[in-house]
């Protein structure tokens, strides 16, 4: 079953290697940078923190990027311990850094995921923007072949999990105290 899953991703990521332009190379690397260490959404999720009516929805952000990055970088990729495709590569196919860490799940798209659905699920209209910067940060992770798709599709599911768990954790804290 691994073997087939490992086929599957190798083709696609074959595929997706064939989109590659000079204009398209320079869109994922700036995707992928903005995802780095979910820089942008920590960047946005400070930016909601004076407001009141948003204070929550960064608050929960906040926490929803720490927890996703102790299940997937701290855990799971340490347990699945996959091999980066771009480990099998040569430098000069690389646009970027060689990522020196486990591939399985994809950390940035796992990050993105969760700070997304966050929005989506406290304030929806919100919601298209920072789906589709999710979207394409995670996309740019399997351009530019760091990741195979499968850890693209796992963290995207470890995201929307945490945003989902976090959502109703943050709202039960919050009539508390905020």
């Amino acid at each position: 079953m691994l073997s087939r899953i490992q086929e599957w991703d190798d083709r696609m990521l074959n595929r997706i290697a064939k989109l590659r332009t000079k204009r398209l190379n320079k869109i994922m690397v700036a995707a992928t940078t903005m995802g780095n260490s979910g820089i942008i959404w920590f960047i946005i999720s400070v930016l909601l923190l004076p407001f009141q009516r948003y204070r929550t929805s960064g608050i929960a952000m906040i926490i929803a990027i720490i927890i996703s990055w102790l299940c997937g970088e701290v855990g799971l990729k340490n347990i699945v311990g996959r091999v980066r495709p771009c480990h099998k590569l040569s430098e000069e196919q690389l646009l970027i850094k060689n990522p020196p860490h486990y591939s399985f799940p994809s950390g940035h798209t796992t990050s993105s995921f969760a700070s997304a659905t966050v929005m989506l699920l406290m304030h929806p209209i919100f919601a298209i923007p920072m789906l589709f910067l999710a979207a394409l940060i995670a996309f740019s992770r399997t351009y530019l072949l760091v990741h195979y798709l499968t850890d693209v599709f796992a963290g995207m599911a470890l995201g929307i999990i945490t945003g989902c768990v976090v959502v109703p954790l943050v709202y039960s804290i919050s009539v508390l105290n905020f």
